[in-house]
């Protein structure tokens, strides 16, 4: 199975040290150009590490961009206003691609992004349900995520404390 991602997903996933996951995951990744332009040319300018490791994902072909076409966002925006949501470019065109692709997988951590991939059609998953997966995969240990989740939060990934309990609950019962 492929996957669509916006940039969320891809930099905290880069910034903790575990890009490489959706690699092993899915059968490809693709990002639209708004995506690209956000997590690598922003991030260098900027002066972050995971856009570099975005880009070299980029570079190695198991990361694609491409452009979606407009039929398919026409779609998309119809879904924004069936569910009363307006989204950043990058969700946008990254739900698109996953529609003109065919891929049922659209990684964001968003939740307006998350109610319209569901209208739509697709299934949602955030860099949450990436790492359980992993683990479920046997891709990653539970030390292995408390690590990666603790650079995440350290880094200024937010989660409510109810969500992180529940994360912790489900890690447990793997």
């Amino acid at each position: 199975m492929s996957a669509s991602s916006d940039a969320g997903p891809l930099i905290w996933l880069a910034r903790c040290g575990n890009l490489r996951l959706l690699e092993k995951l899915y059968s490809g990744i693709v990002i639209p150009e708004a995506v690209y332009e956000e997590a690598v040319t922003r991030g260098i300018e900027e002066g972050y590490e995971d856009a570099l490791i975005i880009r070299g994902a980029v570079e190695a072909g198991w990361i694609r961009v491409l452009k979606p076409s407009g039929r398919f966002m026409d779609e998309v925006k119809a879904g924004e206003r069936r569910r009363g949501v307006e989204l950043g470019e990058g969700e946008r065109e990254a739900m698109a691609l996953a529609l003109m692709e065919g891929a049922r997988a659209f990684l964001t951590d968003d939740e307006d992004a998350h109610r319209a991939g569901v209208s739509l059609g697709l299934e949602p998953w955030g860099v949450l349900h990436v790492i359980l997966v992993s683990v479920r995969g046997r891709l990653m240990d539970k030390r292995q995520v408390r690590v990666a989740l603790g650079k995440m939060l350290e880094g200024g990934f937010w989660l409510s404390p109810g969500i992180i309990h529940g994360f912790h609950e489900a890690l447990d019962k793997l």
